[in-house]
């Protein structure tokens, strides 16, 4: 497990939001057998508290079977940060999978696991007097995804900051630059089993993903991929190790 540390520049955001540190997470995979998830689960979690956050951000894919749930409860109800854990269902929470034993996870679980849960929508916490905009955007590869609804709802006011998360990048090409100062998303594992070639990595869990791992500039709209915590189908990683990442608002700058 390593921990990524990140700026997250937003210098149009509240002055009072420089220094903010946001925490993502994603795809534990709760419920695969056998894997490593549920140690892989309580390492990301102590870095996360080891930084310290304001706000935890987690991009889908929390289960995708009933078994040892209440592990990823416990751990998850670890982290209380100030601004609150926010997430988005992925496409194993909806059961949609190449593996056939993967379950929809329920949403009341993830409630009960200290997460709001956010379906195409938006929500405005308070920052000592400034504003962060949280907005989800559900699973899009099962059309469950609804972009314009979270669009209409998005909080144009002067110095607030908007967050979107989203399972999938590719959600990114739907909004305009300056409609989110950061996309998180997840899905690809960072490739989960990666050949490291001379001069690149070939990712085996999508050869042909067009935001595969790390950050990108999609025609000036910031977006993070992460490689997650868990495993799915087969419980190993080669030449890719798990992450959780550490974003530090810059803003009023």
């Amino acid at each position: 497990m390593r921990r990524v540390d990140r700026r997250l520049e937003a210098p149009d955001a509240g002055a009072a939001l420089d220094g903010l540190t946001v925490v993502q997470l994603s795809d534990f995979h709760a419920g695969f057998t056998p894997s490593l998830n549920p140690c892989a689960t309580r390492k990301a979690v102590d870095l996360a508290l080891a930084a310290r956050p304001d706000l935890v951000v987690v991009t889908g894919d929390f289960a995708g079977g009933r078994a040892r749930l209440d592990e990823l409860r416990q751990q998850l109800l670890r982290l209380r940060p100030p601004l609150g854990v926010f997430g988005v269902l992925g496409n194993h929470d909806h059961g949609d999978s190449k593996a056939p034993f993967v379950r929809p996870t329920d949403p009341e679980f993830i409630a009960s696991c200290g997460v709001r849960l956010l379906t195409n929508e938006a929500v405005t916490v308070d920052a000592g007097g400034a504003a962060v905009q949280v907005a989800g955007v559900d699973d899009s590869d099962g059309g469950h995804d609804d972009l314009p609804a979270v669009l209409a709802r998005l909080d144009r006011r002067p110095g607030v900051l908007r967050l979107l998360l989203t399972h999938h990048a590719s959600v990114v090409k739907g909004s305009a630059p300056g409609d989110f100062h950061m996309t998180f998303a997840g899905d690809t594992h960072g490739g989960q089993i990666c050949l490291p070639l001379p001069g690149r990595r070939i990712l085996l869990s999508d050869l042909r993903a067009e935001f595969a791992e790390g950050a990108y500039d999609v025609g000036g709209r910031p977006l993070y991929v992460t490689r997650g915590v868990g495993t799915s189908m087969l419980p190993f990683r080669a030449f890719c190790r798990p992450e959780v990442v550490v974003f530090h608002v810059e803003a009023g700058r």
